[in-house]
């Protein structure tokens, strides 16, 4: 796959970095945003909100390094790179829009003067059920598609699905796809081969470069890549123990549940052979009953089988002595 030395830009802190840091950045910027939203007409102007890295939240562990912007007609966007998978996610995006669509709404203030904002979240993962790389969502009726506001439109593009890519796709939005491989790209050899033919993306890399050769940016990179190794690690190790909590608990029902089946076993038989023995002991008193009435003689023999016998014995016995009325042989 060839060697690295660039950082990589699916590591949030220089997802922002590479957008912010170097005069090209605004150009690349506004490239990838009009890649990804693909106007009418070329955004004439993106301006940063939020370029700076506070060191507080490059080592918080699960803080989101997003990118706030601004275009020309006043529309709000909500950038962000997430490289793995968190709890959550949709929530959290529908939450990070609202925060920042009703941000700059004052007391008092007509709702009109809300702006809508646009989300953009680039996953090194998959996250949707479907196979496009490149999935927006708005607020539509959904028998008829009518648009109930222009207020919110969210991006969602999945590198793992670049090579899923359908034709229309790979002709549509051609410069996002060159933008995700990019991102995705696992060496720099391959950055190269991305680049090559395309100086948009050719001037992405040569202002990766610049920052991946900045030692205070590859620091908080490694900064960054720490923390966030230390959260899956301190994820990992709190769904190890929900696990082992369920599994225990699962073993504890699972011993209720037999202690209660067993219980209820032995309740039946119990209540089973009460009533063998209830009958058994009605049996052995129509017996006695009916040979006294018979005149058949109940000698210490016959005395014995009556008291010793089971209920089958002594029904066989009853029914002798009722049908026959003599003792059985």
């Amino acid at each position: 796959m060839g060697s690295r030395r660039t950082l990589d830009p699916t590591l949030d802190v220089v997802f922002k970095m590479l957008l912010t840091r170097t005069p090209q950045s605004h150009e690349l910027l506004v490239a990838l945003l009009t890649a990804v939203i693909r106007p009418p007409t070329p955004f004439a102007k993106v301006v940063v909100r939020n370029p700076e890295l506070p060191s507080a939240d490059v080592l918080e562990r699960g803080v989101v390094l997003d990118l706030h912007a601004q275009l020309e007609d006043g529309t709000l966007l909500d950038i962000e790179m997430q490289s793995d998978k968190r709890p959550a996610l949709r929530e959290r995006a529908l939450f990070y829009w609202a925060r920042l669509y009703g941000s700059e709404l004052e007391r008092g203030d007509g709702y009109h003067g809300l702006r809508p904002v646009i989300a953009v979240l680039f996953l090194d993962y998959r996250e949707l059920r479907g196979t496009r790389l490149h999935s927006k969502f708005e607020v539509l009726e959904v028998h008829d598609q009518e648009r109930f506001s222009d207020a919110l439109a969210l991006h969602v593009i999945e590198l793992p699905k670049i090579p899923q890519a359908t034709e229309r796709e790979r002709r549509e939005e051609a410069d996002l796809i060159r933008w995700s491989r990019f991102f995705a790209a696992k060496s720099d050899e391959e950055l190269k081969e991305v680049a090559m033919g395309d100086p948009v993306i050719e001037k992405a890399r040569q202002v990766l470069q610049v920052v991946s050769d900045d030692p205070t940016a590859r620091e908080i990179a490694r900064l960054r890549h720490n923390a966030e190794v230390t959260r899956r690690l301190e994820e990992a190790a709190m769904r190890a123990e929900l696990e082992a909590a369920r599994a225990e608990a699962e073993t504890a029902r699972a011993a209720a549940e037999a202690a209660r089946a067993g219980a209820a076993q032995a309740e039946t038989r119990g209540r089973t052979e009460g009533e063998a023995r209830g009958r058994a002991e009605a049996l052995r008193r129509s017996i006695v009953a009916l040979a006294a009435a018979l005149g058949v003689p109940v000698d210490e023999g016959r005395h014995d089988a009556i008291s010793k016998g089971d209920a089958y014995a002594l029904q066989r016995i009853f029914d002798a002595l009722a049908r026959d009325r003599t003792w059985p042989a």
